[in-house]
């Protein structure tokens, strides 16, 4: 009596966190698994993954994108068909064709003690009913108790596999069983295929391979597996089918029949390639990725050093892409791109490779270059096409893009270098305006070599402690005295001296350092301003990187009460980039910085876009009118009305108005005149270490007909500086961040 142990085939389970992508290796590795159980930790049945429906999980909408990193626990079916070992084979059949044919279809567990034991299929049953056959009638008739139920089973069970299944006659060839699938995969109605040959349906050419192929099956006795075999249908298309097959001996030992299986892999297979294609292709542009593109480009170079000439990289950033992004929404930036991608394609010839890298990057490969002119062409061509309208979904967006261009074999042989320095070009191309190509230059990569010493060295300078802090009075003309000073921070190296604010602390916010050299300057100087007069200010910048902490609060909390220095005595001061960069948050975080007692200064007045909207959105304390405007004070009428709009709006929203970079006698009368209440620059004193500073609170002034004269209690008499502001490390506005001035 056969029982489900008889037609159990061993298989190793996976478990319910085995990822997706491992399951999908294996499938592809062992092409024979149809089914895989899965398991729990004590060897229990909870699931069970069938390959077809796998691979068309794994197709559908980038499925191996989306189930790759994830457990198989959320492909299996949680529901499988779980059968004892002891069970009899008839009776399961008839039991599971009643109640749940459908598992027959993926296969079923079969377990001993409720432990797994293995997996059964379809196949196996036919094997197992074979091997009935062979113990002959009586046994069969006892095992499935009649011939006529087994012959129903058999039948049904054939008719529900959805793989094409055939069996032949081994002596001549000619079909004697075909199931609707088969029919379904053909074309064939199997009336007109039953005791025909394939040479009756197929070119002779074809008809005689495949019984060429079937011979050796039978005559070997072995399962011989056609993975790809390409099959015409009647009407006219083809099926691409992977087909199984296997001799059936019949009594005396020698080979009966020959069984196919024949699985339509189509399905399969473009699914294959689509998962192939989202590896090596960008699936918003359809242009071919970095992956890709660095392949494209080694064989580029193999063959330009073959035939001695010039391959150019071209690496190609969208200026101003951000800001449509952020402004016109994501939708608008993505079609943005495919255009971009478009007029990219247009401006290369057959042969190049255009690629998009990641973002708004995109790259050039240009082959075939015997001189630098059709770099130079290309490049110019592709400034142009960014430059000219995009008309988006009703939009006009003008936005540009900047080219940078590495030549080999001049700039390097390897795929990585060329990149690189076309990468250094671009970055120069950017730093001079925008909208401009470039050239690789050997300064840049030496200018390269001495950022990343640079940043070597700024690492260390915190550690070693090599930072400290300047300060610069600001002037009360009030009360004419000093209340309060800024803290400006200074960076002395061991060997290069004193490195300029403008040098580092872009560097710092760029490599991630602003925030704990903004925490050491923040407590340092409110250390430093404890020990001074009570109605002196400490004024300290913050960086708009600083904002991204959002543990900013709690830091200057700590530096507050560490220090013992009052909260009304610390004023933090922030440029309209703080406001311009996630506006809500940065907003969120100076409220409550406001509602420590803290006062929030708007440094750089008037230089910026949105300013008198911050001051209606934020009570600020001060604002102060950026040095630009106060040098030309005596000379540019213009500016003097600007200085004169900006102390009345201070003056009617009750701010104090600070006014920087007054170097002069005569810019300090004439701000006096106009109303001003507080003033900061050379005149007054440069900035000095804390030492100086603290000797300089005790001030007395006299004042008559001429300009004041300030004089500080160790005697010092400082006036108009004689030295320009950039002998002073004083930056352009752009390079401006905290301690820069």
């Amino acid at each position: 009596m056969f029982t489900l142990r008889d037609t159990v085939s061993s298989l190793v389970p996976a478990r319910a966190d085995t990822l997706g992508k491992t399951l999908y290796e294996r499938f592809r590795e062992e092409p024979d698994t149809l089914i895989v159980p899965v398991l729990d930790a004590d060897d229990r049945p909870i699931g069970l993954v069938e390959r077809n429906a796998f691979f068309l999980r794994m197709a559908a909408e980038y499925g191996r994108a989306l189930y790759a990193l994830r457990p198989i626990s959320v492909l299996m079916d949680r529901d499988p068909l779980v059968v004892e070992a002891e069970v009899e084979l008839a009776a399961f059949t008839s039991d599971s064709l009643s109640y749940r044919a459908s598992d027959l279809l993926r296969g079923f567990i079969v377990t001993d003690g409720g432990r797994y034991l293995g997996v059964g299929t379809v196949l196996g049953l036919l094997q197992a009913a074979n091997e009935t056959n062979r113990r002959g009638v009586a046994d069969l008739a006892a095992a499935k108790a009649s011939a006529d139920q087994a012959h129903t089973f058999m039948t049904a069970v054939v008719e529900a596999i959805p793989s094409m299944v055939f069996v032949k006659r081994a002596d001549d060839h000619a079909y004697v069983l075909l199931n609707r699938a088969g029919e379904k995969i053909l074309g064939h109605a199997r009336a007109d295929m039953i005791g025909r040959t394939d040479a009756d349906f197929y070119p002779a050419e074809q008809a005689a391979i495949y019984r060429e192929r079937d011979a050796e099956v039978i005559s070997s006795g072995e399962v011989r597996v056609i993975e790809e075999d390409h099959v015409p249908r009647k009407d006219g298309s083809v099926a691409l089918l992977r087909t199984k097959k296997i001799a059936i001996p019949g009594p005396d030992g020698t080979a009966e029949y020959l069984l196919g299986v024949s699985e339509d892999i189509a399905e399969r297979k473009r699914a294959e390639a689509q998962i192939a294609r989202l590896a090596h292709y960008d699936p918003l542009t359809d242009l071919p990725n970095r992956l890709l593109f660095q392949k494209d480009l080694a064989a580029a170079l193999g063959r330009a050093a073959r035939r001695e000439d010039l391959v150019a990289v071209h690496c190609i950033d969208l200026d101003r892409f951000k800001t449509v992004n952020d402004t016109l929404g994501h939708p608008i930036g993505d079609a943005l791109l495919k255009t971009a991608a478009e007029r990219l394609r247009a401006c290369v010839r057959d042969g190049d490779t255009v690629a998009r890298l990641g973002g708004d990057e995109f790259a050039v490969v240009q082959c075939g270059l015997t001189d630098l002119s059709g770099a130079t062409r290309l490049a110019g061509r592709i400034v142009e096409a960014l430059a000219e309208t995009f008309a988006l979904q009703g939009h006009q967006v003008m936005i540009g893009g900047s080219v940078g261009v590495a030549v080999s074999p001049n700039d390097g042989a390897d795929s990585d270098e060329l990149l690189k320095k076309a990468d250094m070009a671009l970055y120069r191309a950017k730093a001079d305006g925008r909208g401009a190509f470039h050239f690789f230059e050997r300064a840049m990569d030496e200018q390269l070599q001495a950022r990343r010493a640079l940043e070597l060295d700024l690492r260390l300078a915190l550690a070693e402690g090599q930072f400290e802090l300047y300060y610069q009075p600001l002037y009360s003309l009030g009360v004419d005295r000093v209340m309060g000073c800024e803290a400006l921070l200074r960076w002395r190296h061991p060997a290069r001296g004193m490195v300029s604010p403008a040098d580092f602390i872009p560097l710092a916010e760029e490599i991630g350092l602003i925030n704990p050299l903004g925490e050491w300057v923040l407590r340092e100087a409110c250390r430093e301003a404890a020990g001074w007069p009570d109605h002196v200010r400490l004024a300290v910048n913050l960086s708009p990187a600083q904002f991204r902490d959002r543990h900013l609060v709690s830091t200057v909390v700590s530096a507050l009460a560490a220090s013992g220095l009052a909260a009304q005595r610390l004023e933090l001061e922030i440029t309209e980039s703080v406001l311009l960069q996630d506006t809500a948050g940065n907003m969120s975080i100076l409220h409550d910085l406001k509602a420590l007692g803290v006062r929030i200064s708007m440094d750089d007045f008037g230089t910026g876009y949105s300013s008198l909207s911050y001051l209606r959105s934020f009570p600020f304390d001060k604002i102060k009118i950026d040095q630009t405007f106060v040098r030309d004070i005596l000379d540019d009428a213009d500016a003097l009305a600007i200085i004169k709009a900006v102390l009345d709006l201070g003056a009617s929203l009750g701010i104090t108005t600070t006014a920087e970079g007054v170097e002069t006698v005569e810019q300090l009368d004439e701000l006096r005149r106009q109303g001003c209440g507080e003033i900061q620059g050379y005149f007054i004193s440069r900035p000095k270490p804390a030492a100086e500073i603290a000797a300089m609170l005790g001030v007395v002034v006299r004042s008559g007909d001429k300009a004041p004269v300030i004089t500080f209690s160790h005697g010092e008499k400082e006036g108009p500086a004689t030295k320009s502001w950039e002998d002073e490390g004083v930056l352009s506005r752009p390079a401006r961040r905290q301690g820069a001035e």
